[in-house]
């Protein structure tokens, strides 16, 4: 079985799992919403969304039927927090020190994040960071340093051909 991976904003896991066939982002929002299309990250924060009435159940089932054939899942909504506690999966966290905020906000403006999602990621970034440090429950906790994306921590990645 893969390792889940809780991963925060703006770490680089749309392009791991682009770049590494044994990896997989189980990114939450296309389970979420409805018709979700497009650039999701221009999106967030959108209060016209229309949440999908099989949430969260829907999103259960795809990490279920992806477990088993990646030794990655990445993942980052709180809501894994039930399915990944009820079933006793490992989990690592990979966070940025706290002192990299101002760095973080920059790549997610970078990556075309909308004013509402970056200020709403300030908000909560010390109670963000606070969280994932102290996280008990997970078998490994990483904390990112300057310049450091997930492709520079996991180990065992394979490329794609």
């Amino acid at each position: 079985m893969g390792i889940f991976i809780y991963a925060s904003t703006a770490t680089g896991k749309s392009t791991l799992a682009k770049k590494f066939r044994n990896v997989v982002d189980m990114e939450s929002v296309p389970f979420k919403y409805l018709n979700e299309s497009g650039n999701n990250e221009k999106r967030k924060s959108d209060p016209n969304r229309i949440q999908n009435p099989d949430w969260p159940k829907n999103y259960f089932d795809a990490l279920e039927k992806v477990k088993n054939k990646y030794d990655y899942i990445l993942i980052s909504d709180d809501i894994c927090d039930e399915f990944l506690h009820k079933n006793h999966f490992e989990y690592w966290q990979v966070f940025p020190a706290l002192e990299l905020k101002s760095e973080f906000l920059e790549r997610c403006a970078n990556r075309g994040n909308n004013k509402q999602f970056i200020e709403w990621y300030a908000e909560n970034w010390d109670k963000w960071y606070e969280q994932c440090k102290n996280d008990k429950y997970a078998k490994r906790r990483i904390e990112l340093k300057s310049g450091q994306y997930l492709e520079d921590v996991l180990p065992d990645l394979k490329k794609v051909n």
